[in-house]
């Protein structure tokens, strides 16, 4: 059973990893995911087959991001403070609009650049905002359906995305000290691995 997860002071707050495979990160990330399964009484996700992976890969014509893979075959689509999507959900974003396209955004050239390349996999607190990876750079983008440009590249890999994610759910899991105090911890804490302008894009 993992140990419990009790944030009262910014140093009680888990960098699960540098990267996906290196020594921590399965036991931190169970860890911090177990906590959050704990605390909404979530039932624990199961880990996804290889071979449903890569009939995903087949229906896409294009291979996951190699560490989004590893996740999905060790803890499945499991809570991370955010929405990561079904597998029958996930899909090349541009298809959304597809049926009625004058209802789309007014994507502007920059984000025209990347669209048809973008694929979803996690969607922001089911506010209409939405993950993607580009198929072929495995880069993580950012769509924000409220402003110009509405896509964003915000991480080089999967790998800074989930660790961003795995340390702003940690507010939940606040002591004996106040929730906001927490999430102002948090997001300072996201800010020295990411960089504040990313935080401010993801989070505002």
């Amino acid at each position: 059973m993992a140990e419990e997860i009790f944030i009262n002071k910014k140093e009680d707050i888990i960098i699960p990893f540098d990267y996906i495979g290196d020594e921590l990160w399965q036991s931190n990330t169970e860890r911090i995911i177990t906590a959050l399964d704990e605390l909404w009484s979530n039932d624990k996700a199961n880990p996804i087959p290889i071979e449903e992976i890569e009939a995903l890969e087949l229906r896409l014509g294009a291979s996951l991001p190699d560490t989004l893979k590893l996740f999905y075959q060790t803890f499945g689509i499991a809570d991370i403070g955010e929405e990561l999507q079904q597998f029958s959900d996930i899909d090349y974003i541009i298809k959304i609009w597809e049926p009625h396209p004058e209802y789309g955004p007014d994507f502007t050239a920059e984000d025209m650049a990347v669209l048809p390349s973008l694929i979803t996999f996690s969607e922001y607190l089911g506010n209409g905002n939405m993950f993607c990876f580009h198929k072929d750079t495995k880069e993580i983008y950012y769509f924000d359906h409220d402003s110009q440009p509405y896509i964003t590249k915000l991480f080089n890999s999967f790998d800074d995305y989930l660790k961003g994610c795995l340390v702003f759910a940690q507010a939940d899991l606040f002591g004996d000290v106040e929730q906001d105090l927490v999430e102002q911890w948090a997001e300072e804490v996201v800010c020295d691995l990411v960089g504040e302008d990313i935080v401010r894009k993801w989070m505002y």
